[in-house]
């Protein structure tokens, strides 16, 4: 996706907190690491991750919202891989691009230090890009998977501004064809950390 769309997202997010009442937008760095079923195609830790996220009050402790992402998985494998025309024993490069498209809502818990404990969900769907390379031989494939994100946090006042830090828990569904032993359904958990630009009437 073009640097161009990542900046516009982002200006969007900025510009509805500056303009709307009761709004919210999260900017995250996420780690990820992957589940049971993705470790024999990735098995590497992801450091290369980031989410934005837009929420609406409808009360002050219940929010909808609206979430993006992008989470970048590699990992060099010596392992031999098994294609139509037999099997290949030379160095492989997999990759795994995920880009989620949800949908959210998130409760509230108000403590009086002013830090702000949530539980949430996030549901719709990710887009998955996968790249195996083997020397010359290079297997793509990409598709749009549903998926489910349930999540826990806390928003911790900083001056102006709150931090966000948390985990999510991201599932994607929707069976289609393995790619060198990509399970059909993948699982990571994620950890971040981000800052959250507020314009709420908590009380």
């Amino acid at each position: 996706m073009p640097r161009a769309t990542y900046r516009l997202l982002l200006i969007l997010a900025l510009t509805m907190t500056t303009h709307a009442k009761d709004w919210l937008a999260t900017i995250n760095y996420n780690v990820a690491v992957p589940g049971q079923q993705m470790k024999p195609y990735i098995n590497n830790t992801s450091l290369l991750g980031f989410g934005l996220d837009a929420r609406k009050f409808v009360s002050p402790s219940v929010s909808l919202g609206a979430s993006f992402g992008h989470q970048v998985f590699y990992w060099r494998s010596g392992e031999p891989a098994s294609l139509e025309n037999g099997f290949f024993t030379t160095t492989q490069y997999r990759f795994l691009n995920t880009l989620p498209f949800m949908l959210s809502s998130h409760y509230y818990f108000h403590l009086a230090n002013g830090m702000k404990p949530y539980l949430g969900a996030h549901v719709g769907g990710y887009y998955a890009w996968q790249r195996a390379e083997m020397g010359i031989v290079v297997k793509e494939d990409r598709k749009w998977r549903w998926g489910i994100a349930p999540e826990a946090g806390v928003l911790i006042p900083v001056g102006t501004l709150h931090m966000n830090i948390g985990t999510k828990l991201s599932y994607l569904g929707l069976p289609g064809e393995a790619l060198l032993g990509d399970p059909q359904r993948q699982l990571f958990m994620s950890f971040f950390v981000g800052l959250t630009f507020i314009d709420v009437n908590w009380h």
